[in-house]
Parts: C-alpha cells; structure tokens; sequence
C-alpha cells in the first residue's frame, strides 16, 4: 500500500519493488504528483508510484480520486445519485478527472496546483471553475441567506 510518506527509505523502497515483481499487489492512495506546501510543492504518492512503476512496470490500483472506488463508495456511503453530487479540488487529473464521462459536477479552485493555463491545455474540463474556497463560500451564502 503507497501513500504520503515523507520519510520515505530506499530499503523499504526496493523491498517494496522486490515483493511487486514477485506478483504481491500493489494498491495506492492517490495520484497526486505534488503534495502543496507553503513554498511551492514536494512529492506526493503519485510520484512514489511513478517511481515504482519505472522499476516494475506494474501500475499501482489507485483508490483515491479519480479512481471509481471513491465514488462507488460515496454513493453507497450517502445514498446520493451521481448528479447530487460535487467534487471540489485543486488538480485537473485527480478531483476533476472523477467526473469525466459521470454526471457528477466538478468544482475546480485555482489556488492549488492547477492555473488557469493549465485549462487550456487538458481533455478534462471542470463543471465550475473559482479563484479561491473562499469565492465559493461567498457565493453560497448569497444563494442561501
């Protein structure tokens, strides 16, 4: 199982890819390339991945989003319909990519990883795009008070 680890060790790194060539699964929390801190970014367990599977050739099984475990899961853990539900996020190819060929809306904020440029340049488009949360929550409060 790969998630976040900032401590990561090559010992565990290469018994990891010695158990994976071996046949045992190897399961992963989510994509994300880079993991946002105050001053820029630092590898998240996308890039982990990216680094096992160099090594192995074996893709991990993702089930953070964009995996349809996690709305598979939500679904069942709130009885909603897909088109009752929103997924708000900061990366194009993870908490946007959820809704691609879905009828669930997909709410993108521009003060994570993705700029407004990046849009552009993707096959996978946002429901709603926003600065910022605090835009959204602006604009929620107009709607319900």
């Amino acid at each position: 199982m790969v998630g976040f680890d900032t401590s990561l060790q090559y010992e565990c790194l290469s018994k990891a890819c010695s158990y994976i060539r071996r046949g045992i699964p190897v399961l992963a929390v989510n994509p994300d390339f880079n993991c946002p801190i105050e001053d820029g970014f630092i590898p998240d367990c996308g890039s982990i991945c990216a680094l096992i599977k160099a090594s192995t050739g074996i893709e991990p099984i993702f089930f953070g989003k964009p995996s349809q475990y996690t709305l598979q899961y939500v679904i069942k853990y709130t009885g909603f319909k897909e088109n009752e539900i929103a997924f708000i996020g900061d990366r194009l190819y993870t908490d946007m990519a959820i809704g691609k060929n879905k009828e669930v809306v997909t709410i993108l904020v521009l003060s994570g990883e993705t700029k407004k440029e990046d849009l552009a340049k993707s096959n996978i488009q946002p429901t709603l795009v926003f600065d910022s949360l605090k835009e959204i929550q602006t604009i929620l409060d107009e709607i319900y008070n």
